[in-house]
């Protein structure tokens, strides 16, 4: 399934997607995925409405990576993500404990998750991988917005 050949990733790779996945940087859905095709191999799969590729086993927050993924169409949110072969417990103590966080128990109507104070998620997947990401929604004018005078 995955290839053996490997591009050297770019020295800050993990501290980009890490401030990415940690909701705390203003990049776009299109800005990632030319950053993992430039950096990555030829994605894996389009599959629930994002792209995948293959992380190349990039550590973040101190988790090694599998696969990291980027939504397919920016109109409705910026989404990053990262998969991760290890059950969520193991993966939050992780980030927890490198990252200084705190990740929270959230029970939505789809399952648990755990959200830090930046609103970045970490859900455990069926086989006991955890899918670690941001969400975060287009405001449409956020740009246009002038604060009004006083």
């Amino acid at each position: 399934m995955y290839s053996s050949v490997a591009f050297a990733l770019p020295t800050d790779f993990s501290d980009k997607l890490e401030a990415a996945l940690l909701c705390r940087s203003e990049w776009s859905t299109s800005f990632w995925n030319d950053y993992f095709n430039t950096h990555l191999q030829t994605s894996l799969r389009d599959w629930g409405e994002a792209r995948w590729w293959n992380s190349q086993g990039a550590q973040l927050g101190g988790a090694v990576t599998l696969e990291v993924f980027a939504n397919l169409d920016e109109s409705r949110a910026l989404m990053v993500g990262a998969l991760i072969p290890q059950p969520v417990e193991s993966v939050r103590q992780t980030l927890e404990q490198n990252l200084k966080l705190s990740f929270r128990p959230v029970q939505t109507p789809t399952g648990l998750r755990y959200v830090s104070d930046t609103l970045s998620v970490l859900v455990e997947t069926t086989n006991q991988q955890t899918k670690w990401y941001c969400a975060k929604w287009s405001l449409g004018n956020r740009e246009r917005v002038k604060p009004l005078a006083p």
